[in-house]
């Protein structure tokens, strides 16, 4: 056997050891993924009620009482930065929580967020 059939069974064994080992691992970090993530039918994925934060919570109750909302009116009635509610409600729209409209954008709870800020009320009481 010649040494360059040597180096191709040699390198041809630790590229499928390789494989082997990234396909393990890539299953194991899904799996933990799944745990903290739930999909969406549509194949997105969506944040379990339980996992909102308090800005979060707060922004979906003053759209749910107020109805639609901008970015900016948000910010004035929490009185957080501008930056800070942004960053928050590209994270719910991406939840598929809420859904952004039109020019300025204005933002409203879909029907996954009024869900889940009803399920919040009833595990709260």
């Amino acid at each position: 056997m010649s040494q360059f059939e040597i180096l191709a069974i040699i390198f041809s064994t630790l590229f499928l050891v390789q494989t082997v080992v990234f396909t393990y691992l890539l299953m194991k970090a899904r799996k933990r993924m799944e745990q903290f993530m739930v999909v969406s039918e549509a194949g997105w994925p969506e944040q379990r009620p339980g996992d909102l934060t308090e800005t979060e919570i707060k922004i979906m109750e003053l759209i749910e009482s107020r109805g639609p909302q901008s970015a900016r009116d948000l910010s004035r009635a929490l009185g957080l930065s501008r930056e800070h509610v942004a960053r928050t409600l590209k994270r719910l729209v991406e939840g598929g929580l809420l859904v952004r409209e039109g020019k300025p954008y204005r933002y409203r709870l879909t029907e996954l967020g009024k869900n889940s800020l009803r399920s919040r009320d009833v595990t709260e009481t």
